[in-house]
């Protein structure tokens, strides 16, 4: 009786399981599915989402595809302004000013890029991408990032104040086996950010930047 027992119960759990797993692959195609049919318009700024940096400080390949789009959409006429937003990885390693010197170097004018170097989150790009609209009495914002990230930037966009018609989005058209994984992480970041700013859409970044506390501490 009690082997039966066990048995039932782990038939139980595997099914409960194979449903979470079931509603999680579905909440992250949906996820996916946004970001890819999300305009891409032309707009006042682009703003483009750090990423790593290698260890001579120049933008790894996912951000250095991130910065091909927004210099493909600047030649176009699409978007005549970038913030860079990023964060500080360690000594040399600021990502915000490595995005900028990559569009520098491919004829973007260095007066056409704001740099943000306190983006560490999402929900920091946002709150900075709206004071950067208010100060420069802009609206329309283009988001370059990996797909999988677009339907949480542009809810965080939203929840900060810029109005959901004034956003669109681009991302490099490529793909790899990690966006599998980063589309399933998607899902429980996108649930909080839903939640959070639900419950107060003036929720401050939460941020931790190990990188920049050591540097202090031994400056």
């Amino acid at each position: 009786m009690k082997y039966r027992t066990k048995r039932s119960f782990a038939a139980r759990a595997g099914r409960v399981l194979a449903v979470v797993a079931c509603v999680w692959a579905a909440a992250a195609a949906a996820i996916v599915i946004h970001g890819m049919r999300m305009p891409s318009d032309p707009a006042d700024v682009a703003v483009i989402f750090g990423n790593a940096l290698d260890d001579t400080g120049a933008p790894k390949p996912v951000l250095a595809a991130r910065l091909d789009v927004g210099v493909r959409c600047y030649r176009a006429g699409q978007c005549p302004a970038f913030l860079v937003s990023g964060a500080i990885d360690g000594p040399g390693l600021n990502e915000a000013t490595a995005m900028r010197d990559y569009l520098v170097a491919r004829g973007v004018p260095t007066d056409r890029i704001a740099v943000d170097d306190q983006g560490d989150n999402t929900l920091a790009t946002a709150q900075h991408t709206l004071a950067y609209l208010h100060a420069h009495r802009l609206s329309r914002v283009l988001i370059v990032s990996q797909y999988y990230h677009l339907a949480r930037a542009r809810l965080a966009f939203e929840r900060v104040g810029i109005a959901r018609s004034n956003i669109s989005a681009a991302y490099p058209r490529r793909f790899q086996w990690r966006d599998v994984y980063s589309s399933w992480r998607e899902v429980p970041a996108y649930a909080v950010y839903a939640v959070r700013l639900w419950v107060n859409p003036d929720a401050r970044p939460i941020s931790f930047r190990p990188m920049l506390y050591l540097m202090r501490l031994f400056s």
